[in-house]
């Protein structure tokens, strides 16, 4: 089915050709000016040119192809022994990862990257959350230690300490493994984008059998069952990288190299790790080439991001991305714009940037869905509770992708009043903001916002038009889900 479109749809471009014959005869000189007038009307259809764009609803007519999959998928979850149990008590936990399809941690390896510098606070709640019923979870950190029963790898121990003396971050590293307490998080962000590398390699060493490697931050939610629903569709023996697209490192002919966003989490096959970890080997069984961390070891120095870099590496080694956006999301779950055409029929693998407040609701809210059918962006709609929420003071729900009308003396600017009725009145707005400064933001998704910063709250009110959510919610149900096709340039 088509998906509902609130706001701007995809674009595309296509080339026709004009399409001209040698015309011996009447009847061949009228089909020329038929097909002739056609191709005027497809072009014009086509927003008069190359670089003009099409709805995604017209795209999928003109070329009767989708971008997406419609699967019908299996959850691999179990129902849980505890569902008839009127107290749990503290044996919800055991509940919880009871129905974890714990068969599927055989075939697939998950790895959790954390530092020592980071929030305590955001690695217990990622642990007691997303990632609770991973038992071979892979921890891979800046310094050696235990977290939650699970060992953590110091994974810049790997790399060769006269290489690392040559690097003026290490001296961060170096403190940590004296026990100095005086290195701050910027120490630790600096030190970050040398572990993409090491931490594929670590993860193969560790479970060499595994078919799918998938690799996650500790402000990255993601959601299991979808993620191995999606799995099961693809043959790990060919060499895949999914994940969120971002530009990366300049391949010449003014072009870039695209990588998945490590916030969003990413995904790689057996085939792409096998190919990416790869060494070279003499007549005795030695490895005679550099380990893959020493042969980019200039490139992480030189570049900004641990992520680009190893997308460059899989580039070079013949392995594009497979963008999965928007199923991997760089959208935290207070700013996804609901209802657009790529927020509401596609399965949710994973968001970035998460709320501790949400790391943790959103995964007890999880386990009580039965999970017949995977979870849509539609869905979360009910989570977030959008059409059923009072007005909220200190609260800005316009600060992504609101719409502020001009001149700045039309009458919704005036008053809160007069910016929730100017809401009501266009067809199109789904909920406001308003600041006493002098603004009425408009806001054409269904959108949650955050608060506002607290030396501001006073000057915001928030509200949404929950009759109007909930009528469109109505008129615009989901039939089967939409698993999104590969594509670097669906983000833009």
């Amino acid at each position: 089915m088509r998906s509902p479109n609130i706001g701007t749809g995809t674009s595309t471009s296509a080339t026709t050709r004009p399409f001209f014959r040698a015309l011996y005869n009447a009847k061949l000189k009228l089909l020329a000016v038929f097909l002739t007038v056609s191709t005027i009307l497809l072009l014009t259809l086509y927003s008069r040119g190359l670089s003009e764009d099409i709805s995604a609803g017209a795209k999928d007519e003109l070329t009767n192809e989708k971008d997406y999959w419609t699967w019908e998928t299996s959850t691999r979850f179990r129902k849980s022994k505890h569902s008839n149990d009127s107290d749990q008590g503290g044996s919800s936990q055991n509940a919880t990862c009871d129905t974890f399809p714990s068969d599927v941690l055989s075939r697939v390896q998950i790895v959790l990257k954390t530092s020592a510098t980071e929030d305590p606070k955001r690695v217990d709640t990622h642990m007691a959350s997303v990632t609770r019923c991973i038992s071979n979870l892979l921890v891979v950190s800046d310094k050696e230690t235990e977290l939650h029963g699970h060992y953590v790898h110091d994974i810049l121990a790997d790399l060769p300490p006269s290489a690392r003396n040559l690097i003026p971050e290490f001296e961060g590293y170096n403190a940590l493994q004296s026990w100095e307490s005086n290195i701050g998080s910027a120490a630790g962000w600096k030190l970050d984008r040398f572990k993409f590398l090491p931490m594929v390699e670590r993860a193969k060493k560790v479970n060499p059998g595994a078919e799918w490697y998938v690799f996650l931050e500790t402000d990255t939610y993601f959601v299991w069952d979808n993620l191995f629903r999606m799995l099961e569709q693809f043959n790990p023996s060919f060499a895949l990288y999914m994940g969120s697209p971002a530009p990366g490192r300049d391949i010449g002919e003014g072009k870039v190299n695209w990588f998945a966003y490590g916030g969003s989490g990413f995904v790689l096959s057996r085939a792409a790790v096998d190919t990416l970890v790869a060494r070279e080997v003499g007549k005795y069984g030695q490895f005679i080439g550099q380990s893959l961390s020493e042969q980019y070891m200039k490139v992480v120095k030189d570049d900004c991001c641990g992520d680009s870099v190893l997308g460059f590496a899989l580039y070079e080694k013949g392995i594009g991305l497979s963008g999965m956006w928007p199923m991997f999301n760089a959208h935290p779950l207070d700013s996804i714009p609901f209802g657009d055409y790529h927020h509401w029929c596609q399965p949710v693998i994973s968001m970035h940037k998460s709320q501790l407040t949400d790391m943790a609701g959103l995964a007890e809210w999880e386990d009580e869905r039965d999970r017949t059918r995977p979870l849509l962006y539609a869905d979360l709609v009910d989570y977030h509770r959008l059409g059923q929420l009072p007005e909220r003071k200190g609260w800005d729900n316009g600060a992504q992708g609101g719409i502020i009308e001009q001149p700045d003396t039309l009458p919704q600017h005036e008053s809160l009043e007069a910016c929730r009725q100017a809401c009501h009145d266009k067809d199109w707005c789904m909920s406001y903001t308003y600041d006493t400064a002098g603004a009425c933001v408009f806001v054409q998704s269904l959108r949650l916002g955050a608060a506002s910063k607290l030396e501001i709250a006073d000057q915001f009110t928030a509200g949404w038009d929950n009759d109007k959510i909930q009528n469109w919610r109505a008129n615009n149900k989901c039939g089967k889900p939409m698993w999104m096709k590969p594509s670097l340039t669906r983000i833009f």
